[in-house]
């Protein structure tokens, strides 16, 4: 053994000693599996240095196979290696050896013989590839502050990433494991950093700034997300820190990061197998591992999404259930049969996140085959065929909704509440993603008839529902992972062109209302903006767009650009706002309307199903009571469905065409006098 090795060998055991210590002390469960994400426990009978030469024994340094995982000092989980990998064959040879050699019992030395140094350990190679890892001392939160910051993480952020488990993470933390731990403090930090953007507490500023913008960016910034080794497997703890990461930077303004960190963050979990059934025996560490994956699917398919670019995972790839629908206090209890099951009659916190898992999957399946660039690869039908076969989807997914997420702007419930906003919001989402490309873009000279066709409403009808749902959301002082604001951007968007293209094709629309329902959208932008850098963004879009047309505001608050000075911060925003009650919150005026909010009880039942959306008559309340009148964009009822014969439209084919066709739409709106 190198005298590297040595070192690394008793810096290991050391860890391992601290972990024990924390069991002996009750602070981590006995032979918790996240006691240390570089502890290591030999097997019985095996000392240290017969250890050593039995991870030599086995090819490849002990990662062959799962079948070796026993036997490895090493605390990195064993790299995965599939059915079609040569070293199945490999493994099928060691299994025929064992009906050749008598008691099962190989020389230990036989392929020590074989393996020539040179080729099996270059150090010009390791120095470079796998250089010694440099751990730079973290700098956390005051005591107060960080405990602080741990409750917000798991009441307001976990809520929706369903990441960490709570107890497990809170006595690791407890213990000091973050103080002897590198990458568990920088898992710290990640909490920190998200968390950071829900208090109103001055020391989560980074120093010299007086905005919230800042909040958590001197926690995140002692992140290394890229790590320098591309031989060195990821482990838990280093997962959990990039997921936090990727989210985290999403609601700045640097999100063009998120689809390769997440990307990379992806490919470094498969080389584990955690996308494989069973992959680990013990249930505490499979989960956590679950949790990491699942919502590496949600960051790969959000990213690829609103940049129309590929997947890193396909679901072809993988065979994981869900996560466990149970709250975290009952993946342990006294009684081992009752562990990881829900009581009965007590909704999940975790049901909200088998049903996003569920709409996620529906729009990854519309981006491969809607959104399908090979035209090859396109079957006859298509994508008529594509949208049919999602629209079930969709309609069957709604029916599935959990009773206590399903959607009340009354729900009582925080955390219902919040959860609920953000499945509906989404859904309405997905509904414009798949049915815009039906929209005529300017540059395409399709007849105005076609109007008629049902996508037009169920884009504007979707967006209509999801700007109410989030107005909703905002106004009772609840905040959403900023993700969610994509959907309401593409509402916005879509109201707009519901606007210039319903008067161009004739139809009767609701100009005042339509500007209410986009100041809804323009004042979810404001509220987020106090503290992620990407509503802003998104609010300063909207109001490009506008300005190009000379449209009138909405509201005397959204100005291009915030007003006279472009560099202006927006003003900080009180995080109690949070805690208020909803009555505290309804004080802002609808532009154009005589109540200070909008009937909430009207829209206590949204549009549910495609073709819901598609036959109502946009401007009417959501009430399906009442007969159609004058004033919407009536869609006649004699389409049965959202398909019919539409023409696909293949300006449509990504984001940055889709508003490129919109700012055509707006210059040749701007030179027809008779706008």
């Amino acid at each position: 053994m190198s005298l590297h090795s040595s070192r690394r060998g008793h810096l290991l055991l050391d860890v391992a000693q601290y972990a024990r210590s924390l069991e002996t002390e009750g602070v981590l469960p006995k032979n918790s599996p996240f006691s240390s994400s570089v502890s290591v426990v030999a097997p019985p009978h095996v000392d240290v240095k017969e250890q050593s030469e039995l991870d030599m024994f086995v090819i490849i340094s002990g990662l062959l196979s799962e079948r070796f995982d026993r036997v490895k000092l090493d605390a990195e989980p064993a790299r995965y290696f599939g059915k079609s990998s040569p070293l199945e064959l490999i493994n099928a040879a060691l299994d025929a050896k064992d009906n050749l050699i008598e008691d099962n019992v190989l020389p230990k030395r036989i392929f020590d013989a074989q393996k020539r140094k040179v080729f099996w350990h270059s150090p010009w190679e390791h120095d470079h590839l796998a250089p010694r890892e440099v751990f730079p001392p973290l700098s956390f939160p005051d005591p107060d502050l960080l405990q602080n910051l741990v409750h917000l993480f798991f009441t307001r952020v976990n809520i929706l990433l369903f990441l960490l488990h709570r107890s497990t993470f809170e006595k690791s933390l407890a213990g000091g494991l973050h103080l002897v731990d590198y990458h568990f403090g920088c898992t710290v930090l990640g909490v920190c950093a998200l968390a950071a953007k829900h208090t109103d507490d001055s020391r989560v500023l980074l120093e010299g700034t007086n905005t919230h913008l800042s909040a958590g960016w001197k926690y995140f910034s002692q992140l290394q997300p890229l790590r320098r080794s591309i031989v060195k497997a990821i482990t838990l703890y280093e997962a959990q820190t990039l997921c936090l990461c990727v989210c985290y930077l999403h609601g700045t303004s640097a999100m063009d990061g998120c689809w390769v960190l997440g990307g990379f963050a992806a490919r470094s979990v498969l080389e584990l197998g955690v996308h494989r059934q069973n992959r680990f025996v013990n249930k505490l560490v499979a989960e956590a591992w679950k949790r990491v994956f699942w919502l590496l699917i949600c960051i790969d398919i959000l990213t690829s999404t609103v940049t129309t670019r590929p997947l890193a995972i396909s679901d072809a790839d993988y065979d994981l259930e869900y996560p466990a629908e149970c709250d975290d206090e009952y993946w342990e209890t006294s009684d081992p049969a009752a562990a990881f099951k829900q009581p009965p009659g007590k909704p999940s916190l975790a049901s909200f996140m088998t049903s996003y898992l569920k709409l996620m999957e529906i729009l990854a399946m519309a981006q491969k085959t809607i959104y399908m660039v090979k035209p090859s690869a396109r079957p006859e039908g298509w994508p008529q065929s594509a949208v049919v076969a999602l629209d079930s989807a969709l309609n069957a997914w709604i029916d599935t909704v959990p009773d206590h997420l399903r959607w009340d702007p009354h729900m009582s419930d925080p955390t219902f509440a919040t959860q609920s906003a953000i499945l509906y919001a989404r859904y309405y989402g997905v509904q414009i993603h798949i049915h815009r490309i039906f929209i005529p873009s300017p540059s395409n000279k399709m007849e105005l008839s076609l109007y008629n066709y049902p996508s037009l409403a169920i884009c504007a009808s979707s967006a209509r529902a999801c700007s109410h749902v989030m107005n909703v959301l905002v106004r009772r002082g609840f905040w959403a992972y900023p993700h969610a604001l994509n959907s309401v951007f593409d509402s916005c968007v879509v109201l707009l062109l519901h606007v210039w293209r319903g008067r161009q094709g004739g139809l009767s629309v609701d100009r005042q209302k339509c500007l209410q329902d986009i100041d809804m959208c323009l004042r979810v932008f404001r509220a987020y903006e106090t503290r992620w850098q990407i509503a802003g963004r998104q609010h300063d879009t909207i109001a490009e767009l506008m300005s190009a047309v000379n449209m009138d505001w909405p509201s005397s608050e959204n100005r291009l650009k915030r007003g006279v000075d472009p560099s202006a911060e927006p003003p900080l925003a009180s995080s109690s706002a949070l805690a208020q009650p909803r009555e505290a919150l309804l004080d802002e005026p609808v532009i154009g309307s005589d109540h200070t909010v909008f009937d909430m009880d009207s829209f206590f039942s949204l549009p549910l199903y495609t073709e819901d959306l598609g036959r109502l008559p946009v401007y009417e309340p959501f009430n399906w009571s009442t007969d159609p009148v004058e004033g919407g964009v009536v869609i006649p009822l004699e389409h049965p469905g959202p398909i019919g014969d539409a023409t696909y439209d293949p300006a449509w084919d990504n984001w940055g065409s889709y508003l490129t066709s919109v700012e055509e739409l707006m210059s040749a709106l701007d030179n027809n006098p008779s706008r």
